[in-house]
């Protein structure tokens, strides 16, 4: 387990599995993928909140990174609408937190590229967690037996 501060003195724990196995991937992307949802994490955390980035090898063969944060959260509604390119949840002039609204958009369709999905579980004053699982065709299988 690892442990990192932000600029803003936010906690973010990442905890990778020592037999965690080799992806085949495009590293560029899946880079992507997993830095706009550790991005979004830090944007809607506040700075005593905490953030946690962990992968596990499923029972199936394949794997899943979750990116966890103790944030503002989201209604169970609007998640669909989050995931929606250019769509904010708050759409007014005044609004708190800046971005295009292509975060949570483009991960999921890097994602599903991979053959892989992505959910979300939310709650309005508790948090997230995006979990992002990529199939079992996706892992070197050598590793998954080491």
């Amino acid at each position: 387990m690892a442990r990192a501060t932000t600029g803003e003195n936010r906690v973010v724990m990442v905890e990778m599995p020592p037999d965690l196995p080799i992806l085949h991937a495009d590293q560029r992307r899946f880079s992507q993928v997993l830095g706009n949802l550790i991005a979004n994490a830090i944007k809607f955390t506040p700075a005593e909140g905490r953030i946690a980035v962990s992968a596990f090898v499923r029972p199936d063969g394949g794997v899943s990174f979750a990116v966890a944060d103790t944030g503002i959260g989201m209604a169970e509604e609007t998640i669909a609408a989050a995931l929606e390119p250019f769509r904010q949840l708050d759409g007014s002039l005044a609004r708190k937190f800046e971005g295009a609204g292509l975060g949570l958009s483009i991960a999921r369709a890097l994602c599903e590229l991979h053959g892989g999905t992505l959910s979300i579980v939310s709650a309005v004053g508790t948090g997230t967690t995006v979990t992002v699982s990529l199939p079992a065709e996706r892992c070197e299988k050598a590793r998954l037996s080491a």
